[in-house]
């Protein structure tokens, strides 16, 4: 019997190692914008390698043609091939790119060093700054570790106009924070889909600040006036902890009209 229930724990273990990739579409409606906008978000790369020079997030992207990618955070990692990022940045760099460091980009000593490199690639790196593309205007802030530091009212400057408010942060635990701003749309990333997934489930087991079976891993949540969107993200942030029933995730979000009332 030991046998039996031995073997099936590992068939298990087996089943929910066998990740594709999720290729996931969420509609966001706002009388904000005049036309469609299709964002692609990739989060959490952590200098992980998808097949040559990053095909199987490019093709999935050259398929879905999105009209703007954003980087929410941890394109990078300590103690990796950062190279490994540059070849997917190589990859895209032909549509405008948004990127907002996450906490494994901050540990990084060269940091600045990598920016410099990323901005000769056209990306644009969004720090306490804002950039406008089309009907959107799209800001960022850095990683800023266990607690957000940084005073609502100040992030809330970052927007000028009155078009459709996108915020890129890394983490969703701030939730404290987010429910204070003024924007429309919030994307993050970092909790990996919460690592383990319960098989057959939406449902993580930890996620970084959110302790247990977490909250924000994954989808759309309502922060205050604000959507916020997780992304699952690409890697594990650490390569001797897989993730288990949990594939990784490309995310498109099309933010469209909202139908007017005839």
């Amino acid at each position: 019997m030991w046998i039996l229930i031995v073997t099936l724990c590992i068939l298990l273990f087996l089943v929910g190692l066998q990740y594709r990739m999720d290729v996931t579409h969420t509609e966001i409606v706002s009388a904000k914008v005049r036309k469609a906008v299709k964002i692609c978000v990739l989060a959490d790369l952590h200098c992980r390698r998808f097949g040559e020079k990053q095909s199987k997030i490019t093709d999935v992207i050259e398929q879905e043609n999105p009209d703007l990618i954003v980087i929410p955070g941890d394109l990078f990692d300590i103690g990796r091939d950062l190279e490994i990022s540059f070849e997917l940045i190589d990859q895209i760099r032909n549509r405008p790119v948004y990127y907002v460091p996450g906490n494994h980009d901050v540990y990084l000593k060269n940091l600045n060093e990598l920016h410099q490199r990323l901005e000769e690639k056209g990306v644009k790196i969004l720090e306490g700054t804002a950039e406008l593309f089309q009907d959107l205007e799209i800001a960022g802030i850095r990683d800023m570790g266990y607690r957000a530091n940084m005073k609502p009212a100040k992030a809330n400057a970052l927007w000028k106009t009155k078009k459709f408010r996108l915020l890129l942060c890394h983490r969703p635990d701030y939730v404290s924070f987010y429910e204070k701003l003024n924007c429309d749309l919030i994307i993050c990333g970092h909790a990996h889909g919460g690592q383990w997934r319960i098989p057959f489930t939406h449902q993580g087991i930890i996620a970084p600040r959110q302790g247990l079976f977490p909250k924000y891993t994954e989808g759309v949540h309502q922060t205050g006036k604000a959507k916020m969107f997780v992304s699952r993200g690409l890697a594990s942030g650490n390569p001797h902890i897989p993730r288990l029933y949990n594939n990784p995730e490309i995310a498109f979000i099309t933010i469209t009209p909202e139908e007017k009332q005839s």
